[in-house]
């Protein structure tokens, strides 16, 4: 190669290289400019996570949890409260933060997990369409739990395929996970619907007037103040199995063919992101990237997983993109298996 073609073939090198380095810049200062522009929205602010369900439940607990720690880690600081708005397994707050609330990126939701998955499976109180939430991330991936009195003659989950066993149900998956496992593993749940939360259920059982439940998060029952101390541990529902509680019975093992299997993934799989929360439709891109940027920061905080230690919260948390991705990959689910989860579920109403 002659020196002008060297010469040419290097000025063509750093004009590429400048480029690119303009490029970079130009992203970087735009990048910079969002982040700056939420934070002179949200300076003096304040943001409201709408909980839908009743104080002094498991998920109550994680939505002040958040709420004390996100407001230091999102640009512009804002202050962050928390208000409960209870009722049909927290259909009602996504429907209200969905429709209803400020599309400004001060009004969040706060829901169960399985709102992602209801619609698909033909429910009719829901009034919006999972995919179009903003998922700002949830605190934990959970594993559910049924569980019994420890004086109850129930042990395991054999022992309630075996005979009848009165659960109490609080909505959500209180009532949906027994419906499922006795249409699908044989057991022989006798469900009593119409308590107020987890709470009411832990005060139902020591009264003696349910012999146990199924469908309240482990990490719930530690805040609860309920172990292998007080209940019994019959089975644990998720999409996997919990280390922690390796011991205990997985509901998964008991599918009986391919068909279970889908049934239990389309079902259970929300439990990987159990408690998400969200921005309404159409908030605005800067602040949506500002509330994610600031709960990933929250969740690694050592003062909020300290404060989730003393209180037995688990933290394992899972992004916005992470839960988008679920609920994209979900809403492939075949026909057929959404048709036979409607037709159990049907059941509940």
């Amino acid at each position: 190669m002659s020196r002008i073609d060297r010469t040419a073939c290097l000025d063509g090198t750093v004009r590429a290289v400048s480029a690119l380095a303009a490029i970079v810049a130009i992203v970087l200062a735009t990048s910079v400019a969002r982040t700056e522009d939420a934070g002179a929205f949200y300076r003096g602010k304040t943001i409201a996570i709408t909980a839908g369900f009743a104080p002094g439940g498991g998920a109550d607990s994680y939505a002040r949890l958040v709420a004390r720690h996100l407001g230091r880690h999102v640009a512009g600081e804002p202050n962050v409260i928390v208000r409960n708005m209870q009722g049909a397994g927290s259909v009602i707050a996504a429907n209200h933060v969905y429709n209803v609330a400020a599309a400004d990126g001060t009004e969040l939701g706060l829901f169960a997990g399985n709102i992602v998955v209801d619609p698909i499976i033909g429910a009719t109180q829901q009034r919006y369409d999972a995919r179009q939430f903003q998922w700002i991330g949830a605190p934990t991936a959970e594993t559910s739990l049924c569980v019994s009195a420890l004086k109850s003659p129930f042990k395991t989950i054999d022992d309630a395929i075996g005979r009848e066993m009165v659960l109490g149900a609080a909505g959500t998956s209180t009532l949906d996970f027994p419906v499922l496992m006795n249409a699908t593993i044989g057991t022989k749940f006798r469900i009593v619907k119409g308590y107020g939360g987890s709470a009411a259920l832990r005060l139902a059982l020591e009264r003696g007037e349910i012999e146990g439940f199924c469908g309240i998060g482990y990490y719930s029952l530690r805040t609860a103040g309920l172990g292998r101390d007080n209940v019994n541990f019959l089975a644990q529902v998720g999409r996997a199995r919990n280390p922690e509680i390796a011991d205990v019975p997985f509901i998964g093992d008991y599918a009986k063919s391919d068909a279970d299997r889908q049934l239990f993934r389309l079902a259970f799989g929300w439990l990987a992101f159990e408690r998400p929360i969200a921005a309404p439709p159409g908030a605005p891109a800067d602040r949506v990237a500002a509330l994610r940027a600031g709960f990933d920061a929250a969740m690694k905080d050592p003062a909020l997983r300290d404060e989730a230690e003393k209180v037995g919260l688990g933290i394992d948390p899972v992004s916005g993109a992470d839960i988008e991705a679920f609920i994209a990959d979900v809403s492939r689910t075949p026909p057929s298996v959404a048709a036979r989860a409607a037709a159990i579920l049907g059941a509940r109403k």
